[in-house]
């Protein structure tokens, strides 16, 4: 199978767990999904600790 992104061809225990990008592009997107995660950390109350906030939550917050 070849990668959907760069044409490179992915080893078969990768397409058996369901990937379907090599590993070099799937690195790729991880890391721009952490770096785009990096920024959705909040604190959801006063003294409280840090808290993940999913998209959902930054669609209706402050309202």
């Amino acid at each position: 199978m070849k990668c959907r992104e760069c044409d490179n061809n992915i080893p078969k225990g990768r397409v058996a767990l369901g990937y379907d990008k090599c590993l070099i592009c799937g690195e790729k997107e991880a890391q721009q999904l952490v770096q785009k995660r990096r920024k959705q950390v909040g604190i959801t109350y006063n003294k409280g600790g840090y808290q993940y906030i999913t998209e959902m939550d930054l669609k209706s917050l402050g309202r």
